[in-house]
């Protein structure tokens, strides 16, 4: 009898080094099938969400979760094995209609996950096609101007006061939105001036952050507000979700979604270029990285990055910042010819009423002409 025909009385034990192991050749035979093929999707899903629990962090067992109402809306009364390629591309051209290609692909991948415990994502994988997305961008930085500009700008109307301070703290601490939103009241100590972020995207990203004093008068401020709400846990969120009704009590189990229409109306009050909420954080780490005070250790255990490659993705340095670099390189060719200085006073009249940024740039593709001649 093989080790796949045994009785169910009869069993083995693994044979020492598992060296031609009957019990390592009776597991890998029985495959991995946690889920019958026979189970209603709808089912299926929250089976599968249980059997992940232990496996996975709380931020991504909530998205996860996010993404079993649409699903069950669509797939919930079939039958794992009676879902193929068309429900699908199905799915994709009714959910698509409302949801982002990001969101779609994603939904998509718990859906092709679940058919994959169940044996089945196998056949459908091959016929699968996410929808296309554009390469995400590093982001955008602003200038000292600009952002003295958008800080000014969200203090001047009450209603925006939420979105500014917790604008305050992104720009002030290298959180994102999401590590903000997953804030819980332990996780801030006014007393030490210290924010820990504990619920992040990986291990990598949690870290503690000392409060500087503008990130400190923000968060106090929330705290203030958090306690005014009716907070009483220390594990509650500091950002509670709103009532459901006009008169309802906070949900401060649940974390608010977004303050991106406040944020929108104040980049646009403030004529900046596009700037998203989650370009805060961009913003901190680009300040970091230009200060030659601050060594890439401290940046790097600030912002929660494990890499180069990350920090030189957030990194996006000033105009101004590469220009005074650049500067530095003047001296070069001293001994070779005339200093670029020179060559920049020589810029046509109607030159000299240019922006101040407008004049670098020319001085800069004057120095580089200059630079090509002398060699």
């Amino acid at each position: 009898m093989t080790p796949t025909e045994e009785s169910p009385s009869e069993s083995y034990s693994h044979t020492p080094g598992h060296i031609d192991c009957p019990e390592c050749g009776r597991l890998s035979s029985m495959g991995h099938v946690e889920i019958a093929p026979s189970t209603p999707f709808a089912l299926a899903y929250k089976q599968w969400l249980n059997i992940r629990s232990a496996e996975l962090r709380k931020t991504t067992m909530r998205s996860y979760g996010l993404a079993e109402k649409p699903l069950s809306a669509f797939f919930g009364s079939l039958r794992l094995e009676e879902i193929h390629i068309g429900h699908i591309r199905a799915y994709q051209a009714q959910r698509g209609q409302k949801a982002g290609h990001y969101l779609l692909n994603a939904e998509c991948s718990c859906l092709g996950m679940v058919l994959a415990e169940a044996g089945l994502w196998a056949e459908i994988q091959p016929k699968y096609k996410p929808r296309p997305v554009p390469k995400r961008g590093a982001g955008h930085s602003l200038s000292r101007t600009q952002e003295e500009k958008l800080r000014e700008v969200a203090q001047r109307k009450p209603k925006w006061r939420l979105a500014c301070n917790c604008m305050n703290a992104m720009l002030s601490t290298t959180m994102n939105w999401r590590e903000l939103q997953y804030l819980r009241r332990r996780h801030v100590d006014l007393n030490a001036r210290l924010v820990s972020v504990c619920e992040a995207k990986n291990e990598g990203r949690e870290r503690d952050i000392p409060l500087n004093p503008s990130a400190m008068s923000s968060m106090a401020w929330l705290v203030e507000r958090w306690e005014e709400l009716g907070g009483t846990s220390p594990e509650e969120f500091l950002l509670p979700k709103r009532p459901k009704s006009i008169h309802g009590a906070w949900i401060f189990t649940e974390p608010m979604t977004s303050i991106k229409t406040a944020f929108g109306k104040i980049r646009k009050e403030a004529g900046l270029p596009k700037f998203r909420v989650h370009d805060c954080r961009v913003q901190a780490i680009t300040k970091l990285l230009a200060n030659p005070r601050c060594s890439s250790q401290t940046a790097k255990e600030l912002a929660g990055h494990i890499s180069q490659a990350m920090q030189d993705r957030y990194s996006i340095q000033q105009f101004e910042t590469k220009m005074e670099a650049l500067r530095s390189l003047d001296g070069l060719g001293a001994t070779n010819g005339p200093q670029p200085v020179e060559i920049a006073r020589k810029l046509p009249q109607a030159e000299k009423n240019l922006p101040e940024q407008d004049i670098l740039i020319q001085e800069f593709a004057a120095f580089m002409r200059w630079r090509q001649h002398s060699a």
